[in-house]
């Protein structure tokens, strides 16, 4: 009688199925420390849009703006006297937010009631003008379920700042 070689199709769909179970279960523990981490790269993301956008309209010598609405934001350009929606270059293109982020907005100490969508007419919140002006905002970034928000601002005297608050924190 031969022995015969390699492994039986039950012994195959065992290792699948540990290997399934043990592959979610790593995908579960990235994903609660990942979602924190989402919320602060799109902060920091940000950050460095709006010192791109700023340098970028010193450059063009026209003002470039940003739309916020619900779920995500736009930057837009000036062109013949309107806002238009910056198509041209893929580090200002439209971004749509991770399901679980929210954004609030105020612009000059007054808040901001974001759209559901973009529209198609544009109408920015903030805007960097080529002489390097940008109006004083907050924009906070919460997660869904986490008292952790993270906030960006621009300030007169320290420029653009991003901070970390916790809701016990920020009582």
């Amino acid at each position: 009688m031969q022995n015969p070689k390699g492994f039986t199709l039950i012994e195959l769909l065992i290792v699948i199925v540990l290997i399934g179970i043990i592959s979610s279960m790593a995908m579960l523990s990235m994903n609660s420390g990942n979602q924190r981490d989402q919320q602060k790269q799109e902060a920091e993301r940000l950050l460095q849009l709006f010192q791109l956008a700023s340098q970028e309209a010193i450059i063009r010598g026209m003002p470039v703006a940003l739309e916020y609405y619900r779920h995500g934001y736009r930057f837009m350009t000036m062109n013949n006297g309107q806002w238009h929606t910056e198509i041209k270059d893929d580090l200002f293109k439209p971004r749509t937010l991770h399901p679980q982020l929210s954004i609030d907005l105020q612009v000059e100490k007054q808040a901001i009631l974001l759209r559901d969508q973009a529209d198609h007419v544009p109408d920015p919140q903030i805007v960097f003008t080529p002489d390097g002006d940008i109006s004083l905002f907050q924009i906070t970034i919460a997660l869904n379920g986490s008292d952790e928000t993270f906030t960006l601002t621009n300030t007169l005297n320290n420029g653009l700042v991003i901070a970390a608050q916790t809701a016990t924190s920020a009582l």
